[in-house]
């Protein structure tokens, strides 16, 4: 089945694209780590808007709400790269990926009333949530409390950012929503660093895992793209939202991160929770 495929893919290239972010940012800081990744990101989707993008639909009244996606997809990322800085991948990557979670919540807080299984299903997501951030390492654990509370704000805010990409695509053809996005994320990292007072710092020698990163990052929205049209598009998007459990599983093959039974458990039951609500979305 395609849908299956095209979410698997995308939670590869994802999941793989995070564990590469974990690295990055470590070394250079978050805020580099994003930069790199993103101005391949944008020169990669630069090409695919203008080999097989349409401009048709674009009006200037409608381009503001794809620029609230791209800033915030921008915020988000970089508030997910602090947290990979910070703490333990292994931690961070289960809670952004309860996204959905805000996503619902903001539907509710529309008028939208859930279903009962909706409704367990976020139950079981901030139990998931509750027994991950508690797991936190006893050595370092100031940094690892930070990390937590960047990741449980890059996942309200990625929510933020997928729910602008919902209403922009209502209007704008994906991908030209997705082109603007990087833009608009590009300046927003602009005026991070300006607020810094300091430079993008990108080494040469860095340029091969930037443009690794950047065309798994992008080779992840085509593939949702692809497997979220016709029908049963709701499977591509359970099946993708497995990406942060590829990311787990790297950091515990490579960077040799503890995950003791409790952990586990509770990324089982935020996984298995988001899979629910992600197919209700």
């Amino acid at each position: 089945m395609q849908q299956v495929l095209m979410g698997t893919m995308c939670a590869i290239s994802y999941g793989t694209a995070d564990f590469l972010a974990s690295h990055s940012s470590r070394r250079l800081h978050a805020i580099n780590a994003l930069a790199g990744m993103m101005l391949v990101s944008t020169l990669a989707l630069s090409v695919l808007v203008w080999s097989f993008g349409s401009f048709e639909s674009l009006q200037v009244s409608d381009a503001w709400i794809a620029c609230l996606h791209g800033a915030s997809m921008a915020l988000a990322l970089l508030l997910f790269f602090m947290a990979m800085e910070l703490g333990p991948v292994s931690i961070a990557a289960p809670i952004i990926a309860s996204h959905p979670l805000f996503v619902i919540a903001f539907a509710i807080f529309a008028g939208s009333e859930p279903t009962s299984l909706q409704i367990l299903a976020m139950l079981g997501t901030v139990t998931g949530l509750i027994v991950v951030g508690s797991s936190v390492p006893r050595d370092g654990k100031a940094a690892n409390i930070l990390a937590v509370g960047a990741a449980f704000a890059a996942s309200a805010v990625y929510a933020m950012a997928i729910i602008a990409a919902q209403e922009a695509v209502k209007f704008i053809d994906e991908l030209p929503v997705l082109w603007l996005g990087r833009l608009s994320g590009l300046l927003f990292l602009a005026l991070a660093y300006a607020a810094r007072r300091e430079g993008p710092r990108l080494p040469v020698r860095w340029w091969p895992y930037f443009a690794a990163h950047g065309l798994l990052d992008t080779l992840g929205l085509l593939f949702l793209l692809l497997g979220s049209s016709g029908e049963l598009d709701e499977i591509t998007a359970v099946v993708a939202s497995t990406f942060s459990l590829v990311t787990v599983v790297l950091a515990r093959i490579f960077l040799k991160e503890r995950i003791n039974v409790l952990q586990w458990l509770g990324i089982a039951v935020i996984f298995s929770s988001v899979a629910t609500l992600a197919t209700g979305l």
